[in-house]
């Protein structure tokens, strides 16, 4: 089913309404962590070191299931994502279809001359990636999708 021009802009200015005079943030400090089912654990822990200079801080026993691993990555600014594998779990060892509820992408603001020196590494190490309104988008091993917003 699509809707009209004039039904989406309906719905955007309900939306619009909902949005409180003079602002308001949210109760929570942001984000501590991003939890992501991994399939490969080495692979990615190689991506986030070698391409996008995101050190693993730590590894442990996945504190719900011992035969699963948790792996942390520092993002900055104190924020993690967290790869979690379960090898044991068939039905986690595929890529998610795309769709309602899963995550789009997570955008991530870069200093100009960093986001330079990763957009270079991905280039020498063949890594695709693509760019849209002065950002690039790159897929993790896992297929997550990392948008580098670069500022000045």
């Amino acid at each position: 089913m699509t809707t009209s021009g004039n039904e989406t802009e309906a719905m955007r200015e309900r939306i619009r309404k909902m949005i409180p005079e003079g602002g308001k943030d949210g109760p929570t400090q942001g984000v501590n962590h991003i939890a992501v089912f991994a399939k490969d654990l080495e692979a990615t822990a190689k991506f986030y070191e070698e391409i996008m200079d995101m050190p693993v801080v730590s590894v442990a026993p996945n504190r719900d299931s011992e035969e699963s691993t948790h792996m942390n990555v520092a993002i900055g600014n104190g924020m993690r994502l967290s790869f979690f594998d379960f090898p044991h779990v068939p039905r986690l060892q595929k890529k998610a279809p795309e769709g309602v509820g899963n995550v789009m992408h997570i955008a991530l603001p870069i200093a100009r001359n960093i986001f330079t020196e990763i957009k270079a590494r991905c280039d020498r190490n063949k890594v695709k990636y693509q760019e849209g309104g002065g950002a690039i988008y790159i897929k993790d091993p896992n297929g997550l999708a990392i948008e580098l917003m670069p500022y000045d």
